[in-house]
């Protein structure tokens, strides 16, 4: 029997395509869960939204127009925009029955059930989320952003969140003093902030099941079989996106495999062949 699940995006229009890739993939992958879905941006279109909403009608889709000027002095890239910030707010602005969300960056994509990761015993934590990161540069993030010697750095693209529990700590002068405090100092936008004011309410699972990213990839010599049987979640962070020519990596057939979910039937789809 399927439950109802919440998801969280942040995005503009330059990932819409890549958040249908990635509904597509949990459609698939979890074909039983009604999701709602928060969209929280200032600059999607109408035709956008529509675009959305069109592609996929059993689900609900909620748009999220936020205001933003707590974040005039953040540090901003090409790839670190005002949309990367906007679900630090999101005790303000989701209805106040949402007692839990998972939020997901629009470049994952989701291959397996989500229930496990959904249903997460908190206890009073509000955060799950899985590290990336290696001894030395991991010293230094914890280091910058003065975390416990016991914590651990957490990529914030795939993060499970306790509403109900965050709203207990949540204080927005917490997250402008640190702005105005570390400023460009805060080289990973959001995903520094939560890491700095949030480590102490984060439980963690391994990024190899929830967060396989390319440098995990290679650093655990994962092969497909592995994939197929045990991974939940890919992640295609950093600026190494399967659907450039410019990819090197190692899973673009994953991430073309759920394109062509989205765009075709999809029992004429093969999974990638496991060695």
């Amino acid at each position: 029997m399927g439950i109802i699940m919440n998801l969280l995006v942040t995005l503009d229009s330059n990932y819409v395509h890549q958040l249908l890739v990635m509904l597509k993939s949990i459609s698939h992958s979890n074909p039983c869960e009604k999701l709602t879905v928060y969209i929280i941006h200032t600059r999607l279109t109408e035709f956008d939204l529509a675009l959305i909403k069109s592609s996929f009608p059993k689900y609900s889709f909620i748009s999220i127009v936020p205001d933003d000027e707590i974040f005039d002095g953040a540090h901003f890239t090409k790839r670190i925009t005002k949309e990367t910030y906007y679900r630090l707010l999101l005790c303000e602005y989701l209805p106040s029955d949402v007692d839990r969300i998972l939020y997901l960056d629009p470049d994952t994509i989701v291959l397996k059930s989500l229930k496990p990761l959904y249903n997460h015993d908190f206890g009073d934590r509000c955060f799950v989320g899985a590290g990336h990161t290696g001894s030395i540069v991991e010293w230094f993030n914890k280091k910058r952003l003065n975390m416990n010697d016991n914590s651990t750095y957490i990529n914030a693209g795939v993060l499970m969140i306790n509403v109900k529990n965050f709203r207990k700590i949540f204080n927005k002068s917490d997250i402008k003093a640190l702005i105005d405090k570390k400023g460009k100092l805060l080289f990973q936008a959001d995903q520094d902030i939560i890491n700095s004011l949030y480590h102490k309410y984060t439980d963690y699972v391994h990024a190899i099941q929830y967060n396989l990213d390319e440098h995990t990839y290679q650093k655990y010599k994962i092969n497909d079989r592995y994939i197929k049987e045990n991974t939940v979640i890919i992640h295609f962070d950093g600026k190494n996106k399967p659907w450039k020519d410019s990819y090197t990596g190692s899973m673009r057939e994953y991430y073309d495999y759920c394109e062509k979910l989205l765009n075709n039937n999809e029992e004429k789809i093969q999974f990638p062949i496991a060695n």
